[in-house]
């Protein structure tokens, strides 16, 4: 994969995922804007590590399957 057909994936499949993922977890957790907002500089790493986590639980929990089909 060429470095350019690498930008374009992550362009069109990943962050477009990450987003949505953002969102929805937001949605259904808005503690985390909160959480966001008050962060303290010694906890930050810790934080948006578990913010990651939550984030990329919701992309795998909402997951679809070639055919359309959520993945469990």
């Amino acid at each position: 994969m060429t470095d350019k057909e690498a930008i374009e994936r992550w362009a069109r499949y990943i962050i477009p995922a990450v987003f949505k993922a953002e969102t929805e977890l937001q949605r259904k957790h808005p503690e985390w804007k909160v959480r966001l907002a008050n962060i303290k500089e010694e906890e930050a790493s810790r934080v948006a590590e578990e913010y990651c986590t939550a984030i990329a639980t919701e992309i795998l929990t909402n997951a679809v399957d070639a055919d359309g089909k959520v993945k469990a």
